[in-house]
């Protein structure tokens, strides 16, 4: 029995330690996993405002290439009226000329 309680005695306060090491080692590796979250969500946030930020320059790309096409045509359309009074001038030219 004296055999039995010295060995209580000495494996009592063992568990009892290794009860609060596994409980710090339990705080020690919440507090991680905090903070790994915080830092998630915070990456989170940052990539929904850089796919906001990726959006709104697709739309402002794409009303560049819609108002450079409607340029385009606007050119194309003025640079044919150019050349129709051209060809206007050069025959109307041709037959002062022959007379």
């Amino acid at each position: 029995m004296k055999s039995l309680a010295k060995l209580s005695a000495v494996i009592l306060p063992l568990a009892l330690l290794t009860a609060c090491a596994n409980t710090a080692e339990m705080e020690a590796l919440k507090g991680s996993v905090e903070s790994a979250q915080s830092t998630a969500d915070s990456a989170l946030v940052a990539a929904r405002n850089a796919q906001s930020t990726a959006d709104t320059a697709q739309r402002t790309a794409s009303d560049a290439e819609l108002a450079a096409t409607n340029a385009q045509k606007a050119a194309e359309d003025a640079q044919a009226q150019v050349d129709a009074c051209c060809a206007k001038i050069d025959r109307m030219f041709e037959k002062a000329m022959s007379k």
